[in-house]
């Protein structure tokens, strides 16, 4: 007799919503930054370049985000850990998109260490804890 698959928590449902949320956001705000570089004061402090590579890497995190939340759907470990990298990646791209940017603007860190709060502790505690630990995860 096999054993039944294990049902996916309603919190752990929740949680790669939000990654997909995430991840999309980081891919807007990756592009809006690139974006940055035609700015007047963006090409006057030769920042261009780090501007634009900046807005990439914030791009090509957004993306392994959306890829690993499918990942944390299916309950694989490896995924959860890379998903708690990868914001905590994230997070700090957005604070050196503030730095770089120089505008004060902190929106976009406020918001990514809410969503990483937000992502991050519902998968390491509670019912999504016992679920990763489950067997054949």
């Amino acid at each position: 007799m096999t054993d039944a698959p294990t049902r996916r928590p309603g919190i752990v449902t929740f949680v790669v919503v939000l990654i997909y949320i995430a991840g999309i956001a980081d891919i807007v705000l990756g592009v809006l930054t690139i974006f940055l570089r035609y700015l007047p004061e963006t090409a006057a402090d030769g920042i261009r370049l780090p501007v634009t590579l900046l807005g990439v890497g914030m791009v090509l995190f957004g993306l392994l985000l959306v890829a690993l939340a499918s990942g944390v759907a299916r309950g694989s470990r490896a995924a959860r850990t890379g998903a708690t990298v990868v914001l905590l990646a994230g997070l700090a791209l957005d604070v050196a998109d503030l730095v770089i940017a120089a505008d004060g603007d902190w929106s976009g860190v406020i918001t990514q260490l809410i969503v990483c709060a937000l992502v991050i502790i519902p998968l390491w505690v509670g019912s999504a804890r016992r679920y990763f630990a489950s067997p054949g995860r």
